[in-house]
């Protein structure tokens, strides 16, 4: 479909190879002059009325449903508890570099809302935190102590929105990052994985008092090859606490390409009995990847923040 697409475009425009040219011989500062021009024709074609009717039709624009002020005040709250277990609280922009999801994750652009001037509409704010990760540790000439990050941050995705009560093209998470060192014995794994959990076992637990809270660990192994990864932080997660409701599924690397060696998710029982997956996290290769340094470990993971506010409300 996007080929046909851009097979009739060029014909319109009787331009071969229009897409080609515009990404790989212009300079980015060139094609975002030529871009804003052409937004800045283009909204001088715009009536007051079709702009009301952009407004009442386009999905990533809608307010959201949640209570404002009891949204807020909800999401404070677990920014609050975050602070108390370690992680610093940043206030992200709107936007992030172009590219900030697709090039070191797995998200393919088309799902993310590009814009001009390099930048792209905050999609993961998990992948932001990776870029302030490595910035501030390699100023710092990655330190052995980890570097905990969090945020609550409104969300906008391209993607089509499942028919599941409560979802949106646009929505808020709390979002979790550790940055470290491989010091040995999978240490950071251990201690920054315990963080993450404990914090969402915590806040679901004992400040919204739900029961029935689980965690599922997904060993993502690769063929032939011992998940000593896995194996060590299943074995230190179950004897640090006992008491957490745990499970073990297996699954192969191959089937995902998002995180490495293990995925974690928190269960909560949903209206009508069915089970919502939460909170997600694991470990990925980014902050290696953008530092080049094979040193470094990061751990991520985030919490549907607004999908819970309304099923802790019966909005959902």
């Amino acid at each position: 479909m996007q080929q046909k697409i851009l097979d009739r475009i060029t014909k319109i425009c009787g331009v071969p190879g229009l897409a080609e040219i515009l990404a790989s011989r212009l300079s980015g500062a060139d094609l975002n002059s030529l871009l804003l021009e052409v937004f800045r024709q283009k909204t001088a074609q715009i009536q007051a009325s079709g702009l009301l009717q952009a407004y009442r039709n386009n999905r990533f624009v809608q307010p959201a449903t949640v209570d404002a002020i009891d949204f807020q005040a909800f999401a404070l709250e677990a920014l609050r508890l975050s602070r108390s277990s370690g992680f610093q609280p940043l206030q992200l922009s709107p936007v992030s570099p172009l590219g900030t999801c697709s090039v070191v994750a797995t998200a393919h652009q088309d799902k993310i809302l590009s814009a001009l001037r390099g930048t792209e509409v905050v999609a993961d704010a998990t992948n932001v935190l990776a870029l302030e990760s490595v910035l501030r540790r390699t100023e710092q000439q990655f330190p052995a102590e980890t570097l905990h990050f969090s945020t609550t941050h409104r969300h906008v995705r391209a993607q089509e929105i499942p028919d599941i009560p409560g979802y949106s093209a646009h929505f808020t998470i709390l979002g979790l990052t550790s940055a470290g060192r491989d010091t040995g014995s999978f240490q950071f794994e251990k201690d920054s994985v315990l963080q993450h959990i404990g914090l969402y076992i915590k806040y679901l637990k004992e400040t919204l008092q739900l029961s029935g809270v689980h965690i599922r660990l997904i060993a993502l192994d690769q063929e032939a090859t011992p998940n000593r990864l896995f194996e060590a932080v299943e074995t230190h997660i179950r004897q640090s606490v006992p008491e957490w409701s745990v499970s073990r599924i297996a699954s192969k690397a191959s089937e995902q390409s998002y995180y490495q060696h293990l995925q974690f998710k928190i269960v909560i029982p949903g209206p009508g009995g069915q089970e919502i997956d939460i909170a997600d996290g694991g470990y990925t290769d980014w902050t290696q990847r953008l530092s080049g340094n094979r040193k470094e470990r990061f751990l991520i993971s985030g919490l549907g923040l607004e999908l819970l506010f309304k099923i802790v409300n019966s909005e959902w």
